[in-house]
C-alpha cells in the first residue's frame, strides 16, 4: 500500500513540477528575507543614542540626538569630542517627551549628492585626539605685589670677590728716566677702579632669581610672574645703567609689576666673599 500511495504524492506533469519548484524558491526567499530583517533589527538594538557636539554631515546638527555604533563612539567620536554620551535618566526623559532621535542622512549633502568641502575638515577633526589645554590662573598685579612683600625679606644679601688694589709704588732700580716717564704715563691712562670694586656685578637678574627662590616655598606665591624689567636699582648704579651695581655696599632696588599702582623697595647688600 505504501508503494502504491507514494507515486500519487509526486507531480505527474511538467507544469506541476514547475509550480512546485517555483513555490519552493519563493518560500526560500521569504526565509532569507526574514533572516536579513532580524539581523538589521539586532544591529539597531546594539546602537546607542549620543548627543552631537558638532555639525556632522549625514548625521545631524550639533545638539541633536542620533543612534550610532558603540565602537564608533568609543574609538573615534568621544575622544575627538564629536559627540557626548547621554545618561540613562536623560534618555528616558527624552523618550517620554517624544524627542526625535533619528539620523538625518540628508544633512550636509548638496542637491547633486556631492560631499561638501568641509567634510574633509570634519573627518580630520574626528581623527585628532582631544587634548585639554593647560589652564593656569594668573594672579593680579596687586596680589603679586602683596605676595612679594610678604615672602621677600627687607634685605637681600649677595657675596662677591673684591678686586685688590696695590697702592704701594714699585721702585725700578737701574731704569732710565725715559722708562720712568713711560711707566707713569701708562699708570695715568689706566681707569681708576672704584673703592670696594668687585669682580663682575650684582644685576637685576640676580635679584629676580633670588626673589623667585623665596617665593617658591608657597604654592600661590610661586605663580608670581617677575622679570628683570620689573626690578631697577635706585642707588649705587652707574649713570645710565640701573640694571647692576659693581661695588660693595648696601643699595636700594625698586620692584614694581606692570599694572600695579605702587611699587615697593628692598635693600640689596653686597658683601665681600670670605
Amino acid at each position: 500500500m505504501a508503494s502504491l500511495a507514494r507515486p500519487s504524492l509526486l507531480p505527474q506533469c511538467s507544469s506541476c513540477i514547475r509550480r512546485v519548484t517555483r513555490l519552493g524558491l519563493e518560500q526560500r526567499g521569504q526565509r532569507q528575507q526574514t533572516r536579513n530583517i532580524s539581523k538589521a533589527a539586532k544591529e539597531a538594538e546594539r546602537n546607542i543614542i549620543v548627543k552631537l557636539l558638532h555639525d556632522i554631515p549625514r548625521f545631524g546638527r550639533a545638539g541633536t540626538y542620533v543612534p550610532i555604533n558603540p565602537s564608533l563612539m568609543r574609538n573615534k567620536w568621544f575622544p575627538a569630542r564629536v559627540a557626548d554620551y547621554v545618561p540613562a535618566l536623560q534618555l528616558k526623559q527624552l523618550k517620554a517627551q517624544d524627542v526625535d532621535m533619528t539620523r538625518d542622512a540628508t544633512f550636509g549633502v548638496k542637491v547633486t549628492l556631492e560631499e561638501p568641502e568641509e567634510d574633509m575638515d570634519v573627518l580630520q577633526q574626528q581623527r585628532q585626539h582631544y587634548v585639554r589645554p593647560i589652564e593656569i590662573e594668573l594672579l593680579s598685579a596687586e596680589r603679586s605685589m602683596e605676595l612679594i612683600e610678604t615672602f621677600v625679606p627687607a634685605t637681600v644679601d649677595f657675596a662677591r670677590q673684591v678686586i685688590e688694589q696695590d697702592e704701594t709704588e714699585t721702585k725700578r732700580y737701574g731704569a732710565s728716566a725715559a722708562a720712568d716717564i713711560l711707566n707713569a704715563a701708562m699708570s695715568a691712562s689706566k681707569p681708576k677702579l672704584a673703592e670696594n670694586a668687585i669682580y663682575g656685578s650684582v644685576s637685576t637678574a640676580d635679584v629676580v632669581a633670588t626673589i623667585k627662590s623665596a617665593l617658591a616655598h608657597n604654592d600661590e606665591a610661586a605663580r608670581v610672574v617677575l622679570t628683570e624689567n620689573d626690578v631697577n636699582f635706585v642707588t649705587g648704579h652707574e649713570e645710565g645703567d640701573t640694571s647692576r651695581v659693581k661695588q660693595l655696599g648696601t643699595f636700594k632696588v625698586e620692584i614694581k609689576l606692570a599694572g600695579a599702582e605702587e611699587g615697593l623697595t628692598r635693600q640689596v647688600r653686597v658683601r665681600a666673599k670670605e
